[in-house]
């Protein structure tokens, strides 16, 4: 994170901000009332689309980011278990960034300035033309990566059958979630590929970081980093130190993510662990700076990497597998599911391949204006 530090206009982050607020606190009361996912989901569907409608005017976006902020408190009123909580919670999370980035971003012309906008990462990352094919490289990543993801919960529900301790169950979890950042990594190019265009990544193979400053930074969520960490938190505050920059943006990170694991699980214990694992980022990367990680062989910089987040990452896995294992089974259900999170990841990815082929002509036209 070594962008300019940057000044944030008060008068239009407080909306967004205020949404956030509100919505967490009421989500945080625990007001369960016997919702549906399906519910929710709708429901979550359609703030999305009032969230777009609203920001054609400066004064509509604000409003959005604050409908958006009390979307949040939705999830509390769920009563379909902790996954369904913790991803309509996640799913929450993003379009209030959305919001706030539409917030920020004003004033828009239509719609597809405003996709354009999000989907180059406020249009700094463009979306260039490409050979319409087939991503045959993209294809065979997506299949290695699905065999871990099974392997990963194969090990989980292993270890759980046969008391084979935490330890392997978090590994287990830990390869998992690493498939998954993979099959993002991998989606992303293979649904864009037939529509002939090239689109920012969402993952870059976290796996192959050098450092804890590129995993975060280069590879990890990279969407959630660019719009809500780095040009909501660690730019603005950096005016007073890189070192608080970081600080503050992880820090807001690990309140957001104990939220999502408490309305969840509702249990603060786990929660607040889940919190702490982003709060220990930022002294990973103090020593790492501090032992020159940089100057290291690069397989030893990679060893550092995956070692370190390895160390850690219990303190983040834990809460994720708890949130799904009520509807974990057996072993028989390994290929299923495994190929149930590809089914959502490859939607997910053609749904952003087409919004930034909608978007394609408005940033073909400001490369031409020499907009940034």
């Amino acid at each position: 994170m070594n962008a300019k530090p940057r000044t944030l206009p008060r008068e239009r982050i407080a909306w967004p901000i205020a949404g956030g607020v509100l919505g967490t606190f009421l989500a945080l009361l625990h007001l369960g009332t016997g919702l549906t996912f399906g519910a929710g989901f709708l429901a979550w569907c359609g703030t999305g689309a009032l969230v777009l409608v609203l920001s054609v005017h400066p004064i509509g976006a604000r409003v959005g980011a604050l409908l958006a902020g009390l979307f949040l408190a939705v999830p509390s009123f769920v009563a379909d278990g902790p996954f369904a909580r913790g991803a309509l919670m996640c799913m929450g999370t993003g379009s209030l960034a959305v919001a706030a980035a539409l917030v920020l971003g004003q004033p828009f012309t239509g719609l597809r300035d405003r996709l354009a906008y999000l989907h180059t990462y406020g249009n700094t990352h463009p979306i260039t033309p490409h050979e319409r094919g087939f991503d045959t490289a993209a294809f065979l990543r997506l299949v290695v990566a699905t065999a871990f993801l099974a392997a990963g919960f194969a090990i989980v529900k292993v270890a759980a059958e046969y008391g084979l301790g935490l330890l392997v169950r978090w590994l287990g979890g830990e390869i998992a979630m690493l498939a998954v950042a993979e099959l993002f990594t991998a989606g992303l190019p293979f649904a864009a590929a037939p529509l002939g265009i090239n689109v920012p990544p969402m993952m870059q193979s976290p796996y192959r970081s050098a450092s804890v400053s590129e995993f975060w930074s280069r590879r990890w969520n990279l969407r959630m980093s660019e719009f809500l960490f780095r040009k909501g938190c660690f730019e603005p505050v950096a005016r007073h130190g890189v070192a608080w920059g970081l600080f503050f943006a992880f820090a807001l990170s690990g309140v957001i993510h104990a939220v999502i694991a408490y309305v969840a699980l509702w249990r603060w214990g786990i929660s607040l662990l889940c919190g702490a694992f982003f709060l220990v980022q930022p002294l990973l990367m103090a020593a790492e700076r501090y032992l020159k990680v940089r100057r290291w062989q690069p397989w030893a910089r990679h060893a550092w990497t995956l070692a370190v987040l390895t160390l850690v990452s219990p303190m983040f896995i834990e809460p994720a597998l708890q949130c799904v294992e009520p509807y974990w089974g057996g072993l028989g259900l390994v290929p299923l599911q495994a190929l149930a999170v590809l089914g959502g990841v490859l939607a997910i990815s053609i749904m952003t391949a087409l919004g930034s082929l909608t978007a394609r002509p408005v940033t073909a036209r400001m490369a031409v204006e020499g907009a940034p």
